[in-house]
């Protein structure tokens, strides 16, 4: 505060230690909206200041976060807005349409305003498999400008990194992984020099989990790992599957958690979280998931992040109609979130932070 005369003059600043222990990117974006009119430089750093965006990306809020998920051409969004707990609304928004004449294989990733995705082309008839990129590539598209690349990976300010896993057998029993490395910095591939065997298992294409700079693959009975950032790779074994006909779902915290969702026959959960020695402990277990209505059954969980809420889809018996739910774990309560287009096929998904798409003007 300063002094003129009898005029008494506030001078707002920014305390050192919202900057330093980077409080402000960790809170959700309607305060942040109200923060804005605190003076100038508090403005400037939350509209435009393009560190405090890149921070604010790394982290986030437990209370404004949606669902992605692609469904025939399109993309869609479903805000996760439970009433009474959380603080932002935001209305159901099309992401925007596929190209003609290719399908989604996977939803990868929202990264630094560009929204990532895996295609292919519809007439390719070749298997299946990611192993290989000849009639496969990547999808692009800038969530602010809505520029979009669907030929290759585009090189641009805003950085990103794709991986491949290479799968290739080794004997009869054996299988050896290795990882193909995209940056958009210098717009190459690399191969690193990081390899994995495991025992032959069970690859599920669409069970993929990015934790950070950690990308998580299912290969029953192991999970992979590699870390982009510091060029390591490894492998964990899974939880024992508690009966025949079981799968996991992987995730992982905000903490960089590693989680596991097994879902049984006759609708039981159980969820299994890592601890720091390395060893799975059982958090959850749900003999059987109560259901919103008699005319839905659990269709599949979604990955866990933590907390006490599991969000999963229901499908209905006649299968025409499939919803997003929430069971609060606390209150053993189960709560609609929204119906999703399409019944089917299974959707591929992603969970992504209100935060970090309303922080680039897309979603208001």
């Amino acid at each position: 505060m300063a002094s003129d005369g009898d005029d008494d003059v506030v001078v707002a600043r920014i305390p050192s230690d919202v900057i330093y222990y980077k409080i402000l990117p960790r809170l959700p974006y309607k305060s942040l909206s109200r923060f804005k009119s605190a003076c100038k430089k508090w403005y400037h750093l939350i509209s435009h200041d393009i560190i405090f965006a890149r921070e604010q990306s790394r982290h986030g809020s437990p209370i404004s976060f949606g669902y992605v998920y692609q469904h025939k051409q399109r993309t869609d969004f479903i805000p996760i807005d439970i009433p009474g707990e959380l603080n932002l609304c935001i209305t159901s928004s099309s992401f925007f349409s596929l190209p003609i004449g290719v399908e989604c294989l996977r939803i990868i990733a929202i990264v630094n305003g560009l929204f990532l995705l895996f295609l292919q082309r519809k007439s390719d008839e070749q298997n299946d498999s990611i192993c290989s990129l000849v009639t496969k590539f990547h999808y692009v598209w800038n969530l602010v400008t809505k520029a979009m690349s669907s030929r290759k990976p585009i090189s641009i300010a805003a950085c990103y990194k794709l991986v491949n896993l290479v799968q290739q057998r080794k004997g009869l029993r054996e299988e050896e992984f290795s990882f193909d490395v995209y940056s958009s910095r210098t717009g190459k591939w690399t191969m690193s020099d990081r390899k994995v065997t495991i025992p032959k298992g069970k690859r599920i294409l669409w069970n993929i989990f990015c934790a950070g700079r950690i990308i998580y693959w299912a290969c029953n009975p192991d999970a992979l790992w590699f870390d982009v950032e510091k060029d390591v790779a490894g492998y964990t074994l899974l939880p024992q599957m508690e009966a025949l006909g079981s799968r996991h779902v992987l995730g992982a915290t905000n903490d960089g958690i590693l989680t596991s969702t097994q879902m049984v026959q006759h609708d039981a959960i159980t969820i299994w979280m890592m601890s720091e020695e390395g060893d799975w402990v059982k958090k959850v277990s749900l003999e059987t998931v109560p259901t919103v209505s008699s005319e839905f059954k659990l269709f599949i969980p979604l990955p866990f992040t933590g907390g006490d809420r599991i969000y999963m889809e229901m499908l209905s018996y006649c299968m025409s109609k499939r919803i997003l739910v929430c069971y609060n774990v606390s209150t053993r309560e189960m709560t609609t979130i929204g119906e999703m287009k399409d019944a089917w096929p299974p959707s591929k998904c992603l969970y992504v932070d209100y935060n970090r798409i309303a922080r680039l003007g897309f979603l208001k």
